[in-house]
């Protein structure tokens, strides 16, 4: 089955959206059926290359708030996070520009066609921004992340300091506006589409019905 996925690294509620498809996955055992296809989105295409601000200080400057109501902002997101296991400190992040962060997780896509990999540099990617708020654009982030994932790092290095895949990233990105969609997480999952964070029962019941299994066999939760 194909799942297709539009995300971005920086954005939570892709985090926990994912998050909740892959318990999903598990909990039917249904692993080596599926074909992750995760699709680039960026939130904040103007975002910098690098920055010495949190986003807790740049909301609070932006909103000419008290830097405590700015940090309050994010914990809704840092709640959701944890109810279903994740560290989202999104407050004391930074954000940065994740178009090299796509490239290198849709040539991988393209040259390797392996769905855990992918499944796999997403999550790595989403834990280096909101655990251990590392910066999306810095190239030594994304090739530690290649590195940990087996990728070979100067074939990586290459991409990144190109423009290879950007026309992929930014076609990826029309696709999903042509839907009229403008926000992620967004999922299709067996002609059926979703906008938005969904919980892990809604993913097991479109997926189970979609492998045709009774509903005693999916509706266990």
């Amino acid at each position: 089955m194909k799942i297709s996925i539009w995300g971005d690294y920086a954005c939570p509620y892709c985090y926990i959206g994912e998050t909740n498809l892959q318990k999903a996955i598990k909990e039917l055992g249904v692993q080596d059926k599926i074909d992750y296809d995760l699709n680039a989105f960026q939130i904040d295409l103007d975002a910098p290359k690098s920055t010495k601000q949190t986003n807790a200080v740049l909301l609070a400057y932006e909103k000419a708030i008290p830097l405590a109501k700015a940090n309050a902002a994010y914990d809704h997101a840092k709640a959701m996070g944890k109810a279903v296991g994740l560290t989202i400190n999104e407050a004391t992040a930074y954000n940065t520009n994740t178009m090299d962060a796509h490239r290198m997780v849709q040539w991988a896509k393209a040259t390797y066609h392996d769905s855990k990999l992918i499944e796999n540099l997403a999550d790595d990617l989403f834990y280096a921004y909101f655990t251990e708020n590392k910066e999306l654009a810095d190239h030594k982030v994304l090739l530690d992340v290649a590195k940990k994932n087996k990728l070979d790092p100067s074939e990586v290095k290459k991409i990144l300091d190109s423009n290879a895949y950007q026309d992929v990233v930014m076609q990826e990105e029309a696709d999903l506006e042509s839907r009229g969609i403008e926000s992620v997480p967004y999922f299709i999952i067996n002609g059926q589409q979703f906008d938005g964070v969904q919980d892990v029962s809604t993913f097991k019941t479109v997926i189970g019905a979609g492998f045709g299994m009774k509903p005693d066999e999916f509706l266990n939760f």
